[in-house]
């Protein structure tokens, strides 16, 4: 009975922990970096690579329903 509780325990305890680590990563990813950080710098390169991809799109889309 002792090793199926060993178990029990080590199965729960790992999964709580993956639970855990990916809550918190959900909780902390939602949060914007502060100005003038490495962070704040590469999501800032990321959306603007984002916006010109996107703006390029938008013109091509409207170059060809002319």
């Amino acid at each position: 009975m002792n090793p199926l509780i060993q178990v029990f325990k080590f199965v729960t305890f790992t999964v709580l922990g993956i639970v855990t680590k990916k809550g918190w990563d959900w909780l902390t990813r939602d949060v914007d970096p502060i100005p003038g950080t490495k962070e704040f710098a590469q999501e800032y390169r990321e959306t603007q690579t984002k916006l010109e991809r996107l703006n390029k799109k938008y013109e091509k889309h409207r170059q060809n329903k002319r």
